[in-house]
């Protein structure tokens, strides 16, 4: 019983330094940019992520409106042929956020919803090319007007030069995205894939996933211009688990007035911990508890001219994911 206390205590301060050491490198709304390079595993036809928060009894400081903020971000791809590994497959991602105030500064309601499809497009030369094709609606007062459609498009391009390491090139357009939403960006990453460590770094997206032992699980990423999430796992057992989670939330959002120049922007940090149940290969879910900070709200057409519109007090949350697979 001593052993295992010294080495669930060694467990629980190990998890806070990773968490701290990796959240202190970056600044999660997901984009689908890079769906078509994941790998499905095993006869998968679909992986799923959720995850909402409740964080109640917070104020908006521009005009002391009192607010209780709901926010569920859920997103995922469902292939139509599991045997079949180059099989087109949809993305899809729903991002919902509600204030819960009734401010005249801010629009309380703030909801996206986005579906594209994913194409293996084939080979030329030593290069791969995949794309990703579709549509989105951004809003704050959901189906009041079209305004708030928005094209997705993304062409990538690999060129594998061994069997761990790749080179890719991309065109990336994110009709609502916080920087040039009216261009597509191009975009490149260095790609490194082996049994303990993954990463792609690049531009616009980047990313980490490494398993320095086997109970230890880290992933990191990062989206331009202010996305990030940091995620840190330690297997208690075969069903149970401990896990901390940081990032930073960026997203805009066409105003119910149709004005795609001065969308509402809402940005939030969060550091969570709780306790994850592990029931392979299907679902993999978490309980926990967190502190929403630097909750803030402005307005503009991107980044570049955004005005501050006021701050939600810091404010403690509880918290759910779910991650499927199927």
């Amino acid at each position: 019983m001593e052993r295992f206390d010294m080495k669930f205590n060694s467990a629980i301060h190990l998890t806070a330094v990773a968490c701290v050491l990796v959240f202190s490198s970056l600044a999660r709304a997901q984009s689908m940019a890079r769906y078509t390079l994941g790998d499905w595993q095993d006869r998968d036809i679909a992986e799923t992520y959720d995850h909402p928060i409740y964080e109640p009894g917070g104020h908006f400081s521009g005009d002391g409106t009192d607010t209780t903020m709901f926010h569920w971000d859920s997103y995922g791809r469902v292939r139509i042929n599991r045997d079949d590994k180059n099989a087109p497959f949809f993305g899809y991602r729903v991002m919902i956020a509600d204030a819960s105030n009734d401010s005249h500064i801010i629009h309380s309601t703030m909801d996206e919803f986005d579906l594209a499809l994913g194409l293996q497009i084939g080979d030329l030369g030593d290069w791969h090319f995949s794309t990703m094709l579709g549509a989105g609606y951004s809003s704050t007062h959901p189906f009041t007007n079209t305004s708030g459609i928005f094209g997705i498009g993304h062409l990538l391009a690999e060129y594998p030069y061994d069997e761990q390491n790749s080179i890719l090139l991309s065109a990336d357009y994110e009709g609502n995205g916080g920087l040039f939403p009216d261009t597509a960006l191009p975009g490149f990453a260095f790609i490194h894939k082996d049994d303990n460590l993954q990463f792609m770094l690049g531009f616009p997206m980047a990313s980490v996933h490494w398993k320095p032992a086997s109970k230890w699980d880290i992933t990191a990423q990062y989206t331009v211009p202010f996305t990030a999430d940091v995620d840190v796992e330690y297997r208690l057992a075969q069903h149970y688990g401990l896990y901390c989670d940081l990032g930073n939330f960026f997203q805009g959002f066409v105003p119910e007035t149709g004005d795609i120049t001065s969308r509402q922007f809402f940005q939030m940090k969060r550091a969570e911990l709780g306790m994850r149940f592990i029931f392979n290969p299907w679902i993999d879910a978490t309980i926990g508890g967190g502190w929403a900070f630097d909750q803030e709200y402005s307005a503009g057409f991107d980044v570049r001219n955004m005005t501050p519109l006021g701050r939600i007090t810091n404010q403690p949350y509880v918290a759910f994911m779910i991650r499927g697979r199927f």
